[in-house]
């Protein structure tokens, strides 16, 4: 009797250590992707406070890691504080700092951590298509685990939809052809989604259409074992044009988005509503499953025409057939540019919605609209339009407004932070100081914040580093309330004699002292020999680098303006070599270096498919988003360049002919023989057509040295 009561208190002991150990399996499988050095060497045991909220406890025993977490995102976020605090090590979109320690580093006394903001959400509709239109599933790897280790718990997650949508359709009789029409290419997946658009870029193959449907059933699995719930496209009206050959009653069209006819919204009042929802519903259960809490879906996105439809039952009846397939979840709606509108919100259930306040580093919607009149709401950055190559953001305006949202008479209604560039790949700083803010109560104080950063982004503290950061911090990071985007490259932008910006919405204008800036990068290179070794640094000084050309061209560039103005040949002829001089030596800088180059965008596009149809769809729509965007039948189309990218083969093979056709043009214009414009948006279409031919120019050591000499000159 005595061995069987010590054996059962050993199989529920052994038991009890099992359960805590796979409770965590998706940590350990991080571990083991990222940093392997550390996968013996950590012990990971669940935590659970009197009132439930999320905490964790680092220790070190017997020359191991301990983390106590309360859950598997939590200890994520816990095993990242361990890397960066005390390993000095970093992960990032702009490179890893991930190589081992020497030997594991003690916490002396045991660190406790709660976590002050129960959401931490990332990604924004544009992020999938400017940054992650060709990702494959090593991409979304790493995207994971740069996700779980910073916190986010909440992510939009609207890969495979095509799968859901198709048969939907094919089940309310449109044809394959009408469906394929109504799903764009993947590159312009986003504006589909919120319905600025259907089709564009398309018509998509089967075989893209499972790729993506499997694609988004591995992201959903991996998500759940890293404790990161999806935000999936939920049904918020929107259906193909086709529906209104058959269902002329049931449909408002939408009217245009720009350039392009917008998808139809159901009528709510029509049964035909309920029918489409609960299928498109049923069909996500069957190919996804049905443990999920969030959807996101906006009627009316920039625009759309209400009509007569009173907007409220639209809401309504979205809220409800959410409700009745999902019960208890939670419709995500975007607050950005008069987003929701007020009207939409009138008849909802308001704890079963959240809206995620985009633009909150430049506007405080959520103060003027009184939190979404009474609505739990997220306090998100955009920081990024288009993944411009461009160093921003407003880092103590940041930190000003998370307190300051936190401390108002809204904060009841403040559930957490978010990131939601349009693109992810640049200013890595930004998203880590607005995912730090869960992990304190207090205002950040960014000067201490930066010395840690820098820290943890090179491996080790440098005076010379945290030096030039504070003048980057008065520079390129400053918090000046007026100005919002990125300073966009003239180098970028479709020519002219009146360049004030590459994108239609964009600025060149700098805010910011160009020659201090310059004297924080010459800083910033002192430590130069001291992290050659080290991806962090190359990624940063490569990108200040850049901004620094990017800066002297827009210099050149009123100079060369200056000689037209003044109708001086001989001034002209200086001026222009010059500013094409100065553009292709942007384009060697960046061949350099493996974050900007035309090269990789296009390499993942052209292995993206199983079949050249796709591959050939793919690379077409890349070049497509890079260049006129769309449409390829109107000229004066406003997106244009929208997501131009300083990257070294798009300088080279695309703004330095259309500079060059430019300088051509008024060479002769300067000395009175009238020449015809030079048809841009032509050259950028057929430039989409052709192969990209262009052998990047590779430097040896001392002709590195000496081209950034000339850049710092």
């Amino acid at each position: 009797m005595k061995k069987n009561t010590l054996f059962l208190l050993f199989f529920l002991c052994s038991t009890i250590v099992a359960m805590a150990d796979n409770s965590m399996a998706g940590v350990r499988g991080l571990i083991m992707r990222r940093v392997p050095w550390l996968q013996d060497k950590v012990v990971l045991e669940p935590l659970q406070a009197a009132d439930k909220t999320e905490l964790f406890t680092l220790s070190t025993r017997d020359g191991k890691l301990v983390i106590q977490a309360s859950g598997d995102n939590v200890a994520c976020m816990a095993l990242n504080y361990y890397l960066e605090n005390y390993c000095h090590r970093s992960m990032s979109h702009m490179g890893d700092n991930l190589k081992p320690v020497q030997s594991l580093p003690e916490i002396k006394e045991p660190l406790t951590k709660h976590i002050e903001l129960p959401l931490r959400y990332a990604l924004n509709y544009c992020t999938f298509n400017y940054t992650m239109s060709f990702y494959q599933w090593q991409d979304w790897e790493h995207e994971l685990d740069w996700m779980a280790l910073h916190g986010v718990n909440l992510m939009l997650m609207p890969v495979g939809m095509e799968k859901v949508w198709q048969n939907t359709l094919r089940k309310f009789g449109c044809t394959d052809a009408q469906i394929r029409n109504f799903i764009p290419g993947p590159g312009y997946t986003a504006w589909w989604l919120m319905g600025n658009l259907e089709g564009w870029g398309g018509p998509v193959s089967q075989d893209f259409i499972d790729a993506q449907s499997r694609l988004g059933r591995r992201i959903l699995d991996r998500m759940a074992t890293l404790g990161i719930q999806p935000v999936l496209q939920g049904f918020y009206g929107m259906v193909s044009r086709s529906i209104r050959d058959r269902y002329p009653n049931a449909v408002m069209p939408q009217g245009m988005w720009g350039f392009f006819e917008r998808p139809d919204i159901l009528k709510p009042t029509e049964k035909l509503f309920d029918e489409i929802a609960d299928t498109y519903y049923r069909e996500i259960k069957k190919h996804y499953g049905t443990g999920f809490h969030y959807f996101g879906g906006d009627l009316f996105h920039e625009g759309g025409q209400t009509g007569t439809l009173n907007v409220a039952d639209c809401g309504l009846a979205v809220q409800q057939a959410m409700q009745r397939n999902f019960p208890g979840s939670t419709w995500v709606l975007q607050g950005w540019s008069g987003n929701p509108n007020p009207l939409l919100l009138t008849k909802l259930d308001r704890e079963k919605v959240l809206v995620v306040d985009l633009f909150g580093e430049n506007d405080e919607a959520w103060n003027r609209t009184k939190a979404y009149q009474g609505t739990p709401f997220l306090w998100c950055i955009v920081s990024n339009f288009g993944e411009q190559c461009g160093m921003y953001g407003k880092l103590q305006r940041i930190a000003l407004q998370i307190d300051k949202v936190r401390k108002s008479d809204y904060k009841a209604y403040l559930k957490g932070v978010g990131i939601m560039p349009e693109g992810i790949n640049n200013n890595p700083v930004v998203y880590d100081m607005v995912l730090h803010a869960p992990l304190t109560d207090r205002k950040i104080n960014v000067e201490a914040w930066l010395k840690s950063y820098i820290t943890y982004r090179y491996g080790s503290y440098n005076a010379d580093i945290y030096a030039a950061w504070l003048i980057f911090l008065q520079t390129i990071y400053a918090s000046v309330p007026e100005k919002y985007g990125l300073p966009e490259s003239v180098f970028c932008a479709r020519p002219g004699v009146k360049v004030t910006q590459t994108s239609s919405w964009g600025v060149r204008a700098r805010y910011y002292d160009m020659d201090f800036f310059k004297e924080g990068v010459r800083l910033f290179l002192k430590a130069k020999t001291s992290f050659e070794d080290s991806e962090t640094y190359a990624y940063d000084m490569f990108d200040l680098l850049r901004q620094v050309q990017s800066d002297k061209g827009n210099r050149v560039y009123d100079d060369m303006i200056a000689a037209i103005d003044a109708k001086n040949p001989n001034r002209f002829e200086q001026t222009s070599d010059r500013f094409l001089h100065e553009l292709l030596r942007q384009d060697t800088l960046l061949a350099q270096s493996k974050g900007f180059t035309l090269e990789r965008w296009l390499g993942q596009a052209s292995r993206f498919g199983k079949t050249v149809y796709d591959r050939d769809l793919a690379l077409k729509n890349a070049k497509m988003q890079l260049t006129f965007w769309g449409p390829d039948w109107n000229p004066t189309t406003t997106v244009h360049d929208y997501a131009a990218k300083e990257w070294a083969g798009m300088l080279r093979t695309l703004y330095y002919e259309e500079w060059k056709m430019f300088v051509e043009a008024w060479k002769k214009r300067v000395r009175g023989t009238e020449t015809i414009e030079p048809d841009y948006y032509g050259y950028q279409i057929s430039w989409c057509k052709k192969p990209v031919v262009y052998d990047p120019p590779r430097l040896d050591r001392a002709q590195m040295e000496a081209l950034i000499a000339e850049i710092l000159r």
